[in-house]
């Protein structure tokens, strides 16, 4: 009696912990929506919300609440149905695909409707449970097969707990271990949606990259890694280069984007010197900021200081350019505010990494830097990894 007593007790306490994880997943995932404005985040927030609150209706009611039990279960049976819509709604919303969310909604009658038809009314609780878990495996899966997102983790995790509530009334787990698992799933859920190259490239980037028409015949990429030396004091010289740079490449059909840490070249700067906003896409990197950019808004991001960034980014880029057969220019103004903010050896180790994909790819990397803010013998590091030095006053 006692041995079953602390059973359940503990029990209860795993499954609150499940619940009190569940519901901390929301803050996390709010906070992210109120950052890059992405509404699936604040979807799957809620979803998980309700989730967490279904959860611990559960737990309250194995163990205290036999008087109110049928009322409890309600609430919980509704707080995990509606949990359940905003992910599902959320993942559809993911890839602008909302109203085929809604309508698969539909399919959620059709798994306790058939299990109804082959065993009756014995299995019926059990299928209404997993069939919003099936929905949603289902609909990952075939999301990452049909588009370019990072899902793995996601589908990773909720396979996981499709497999954990499916083998439970089976008695396959006990009890205990069966939020024990489930707190694990969700946990590598969470880290999949919080992966930044889950939803880092905006579809505005990807209308950016495989727009434009070449005016003329862009020449093969020979040399990748190109470093452009500046001199303190002749900003419009450096202006003038991107600027130039920008145009021929819009009419060879060739895509820049152009990467600015801290502002060091603002929208209107680009809109001075005559660059049109459909002829490259700006990234501005600033320092952890919740600043949203006001111009240039449809080929513009704004990305926090992160060398991980940068690092998805180059990714992303080589990626995009190998797809869709598009030779891409990526600047990085500047290369020398990189290395005195991450350190030499940071941003070095980055450049050697991706060196390999970039020359395999139809990518240019332009990196502008001072060569006198720099010690010689860290400088001249990177200059090995050039395939070419420049200078601003060069005509390329």
């Amino acid at each position: 009696m006692l041995s079953e007593f602390v059973t359940t007790n503990i029990v209860f306490l795993v499954r609150l912990l499940n619940g009190i994880v569940t519901i901390s997943i929301f803050p996390f995932l709010y906070r992210m929506h109120v950052r890059n404005k992405k509404r699936f985040y604040l979807l799957w927030g809620v979803g998980f919300l309700l989730y967490g609150i279904n959860i611990l209706f559960r737990a309250i009611v194995n163990l205290w609440a036999e008087d109110y039990t049928s009322s409890l279960l309600w609430i919980s049976f509704v707080s995990y149905m509606l949990g359940n819509i905003s992910i599902i709604v959320g993942i559809g919303d993911l890839v602008e695909r909302t109203r085929v969310a809604l309508l698969s909604l539909l399919l959620l009658p059709l798994v306790p409707f058939i299990t109804y038809i082959l065993s009756g009314p014995v299995l019926i609780g059990w299928s209404i449970s997993l069939s919003p878990y099936l929905l949603i495996c289902v609909g990952l899966i075939f999301i990452k097969r049909k588009f370019p997102a990072a899902l793995d983790l996601f589908i990773i995790g909720w396979v996981f707990l499709f497999l954990i509530n499916l083998a439970q009334p089976l008695s396959m787990i006990a009890p205990i271990y069966v939020d024990i698992l489930a707190i694990i799933g969700k946990i590598v859920i969470f880290k999949g949606m919080t992966n930044p190259r889950f939803s880092f490239l905006a579809d505005d980037m990807k209308r950016f990259l495989v727009s434009g028409t070449a005016e003329i015949y862009p020449q093969s990429v020979h040399e990748h890694i190109l470093l452009v030396q500046l001199n303190p004091g002749h900003r419009e010289e450096e202006l003038e280069w991107i600027s130039h740079r920008v145009k021929n490449n819009a009419k060879e059909g060739t895509r820049t984007i152009l990467v600015v840490l801290y502002d060091l070249i603002t929208p209107s700067n680009l809109r001075e010197w005559g660059m049109k906003e459909e002829d490259l896409y700006l990234v501005r990197v600033l320092p952890r900021s919740e600043q949203k950019i006001q111009t240039f808004e449809d080929y513009a991001a704004v990305m926090s200081d992160s060398l991980l960034q940068l690092e998805i980014l180059i990714s992303e880029i080589i990626s995009y350019s190998q797809e869709r057969k598009t030779r891409i220019d990526f600047v990085v103004y500047t290369l020398s505010w990189m290395i005195h903010t991450h350190g030499w050896e940071s941003v070095y180790s980055l450049l050697t990494s991706k060196i390999s994909n970039i020359k395999n790819s139809d990518v240019q990397f332009y990196g502008f830097y001072y060569p006198e803010t720099h010690p010689t013998e860290e400088i001249t590091k990177f200059e090995r990894l050039a395939d070419r030095i420049l200078s601003s006053s060069d005509e390329i």
